[in-house]
């Protein structure tokens, strides 16, 4: 399999080209300028990018697909080049779609609390020793193969193009945890910032599951108007108690300590429980694991 990159300014677009390279892929790349924090990077994998700049010539008909970023312009002479050829054009989400097709995607999104969901969810298979897929946030990080049957996605903000290409990736079990808008965001006012959100839910596939923060109104509002037949489990902050500091959290067997605190990353914790449950992790060993999270 040949791939070109055009933007690997972007970490998560270079971090998507490393991830491929590992698996056996000829992969290429390029970007108008590197900032120092990635210059490095570039320089280890030579074999990607060489130098700075757009070049044409990498853009050829034994390509077997051409990844642009969120930030490459309609104008770029290697996407335009890459029109004109024909050749299978995508944006990484689609691309991200194409390689774990075949895999069970767990997307978990939402403005501000995707990442942590994530990390939890990656953190529990890690402890009970389930190998998965993953494209993180924190740490910034992608691994891709041909065996493990999950894929663990961020699908927050900074993962995906800012959230607009959420539903090219087609979730099979999805979590939403929060809908906020600020100055930050990519779309234009809260409207439509929500809608994006709602165009998640509807994008999981057919008989597959959303989990969702009930505690949060816009995502309620958004899971319930909902016609996709698929399962629709709720969460909330889940029973707890601070003493002499330590924040303890009601499970089947009993009180556990915790190293988190705070409700909002308690109520993250119920989250990614259901996510590790319709994962195989039944609730003590989810558990187990938490209490080495923090």
């Amino acid at each position: 399999m040949q791939v070109h990159f055009i933007g690997l300014g972007e970490i998560n677009m270079l971090n998507l080209a490393v991830a491929l390279y590992k698996k056996g892929a000829i992969v290429t790349g390029s970007e108008e300028t590197f900032n120092d924090s990635l210059a490095s990077v570039v320089k280890e994998r030579g074999q990607i990018a060489q130098k700075a700049g757009w070049f044409t010539d990498k853009i050829h008909d034994r390509l077997d697909a051409v990844v642009f970023g969120p930030n490459v312009k309609p104008d770029n002479p290697e996407l335009l080049k890459a029109k004109e050829l024909n050749l299978n054009i995508l944006t990484c989400s689609q691309f991200l779609f194409e390689q774990t097709k075949l895999k069970t995607r767990v997307v978990i999104a939402g403005t501000n609390n995707s990442a942590t969901v994530a990390a939890m969810v990656f953190h529990a298979c890690v402890y009970n020793e389930i190998e998965v897929d993953y494209v993180l946030s924190k740490p910034t990080e992608i691994r891709l193969t041909d065996e493990n049957d999950f894929v663990i996605i961020d699908g927050g903000n900074v993962i995906v193009e800012g959230g607009y290409q959420l539903q090219s990736i087609r979730p099979n079990i999805a979590l939403l945890s929060d809908i906020y808008y600020d100055e930050t965001s990519v779309q234009p006012d809260f409207d439509n910032n929500a809608e994006t959100y709602g165009k998640f839910v509807d994008s999981v596939v057919k008989g597959g599951s959303i989990t969702y923060n009930e505690e949060d109104v816009e995502v309620k509002k958004r899971v319930e108007a909902s016609e996709n037949p698929i399962r629709k489990f709720p969460y909330s902050t889940p029973a707890y108690q601070v003493m002499d500091g330590e924040v303890f959290v009601d499970t089947p067997d009993g009180e556990m300590p915790l190293k988190i605190s705070g409700q909002e990353k308690l109520r993250c914790m119920a989250g990614a429980k259901w996510i590790c449950q319709q994962m195989g992790i039944d609730e003590v060993e989810f558990y187990e694991a938490m209490a080495t999270f923090g």
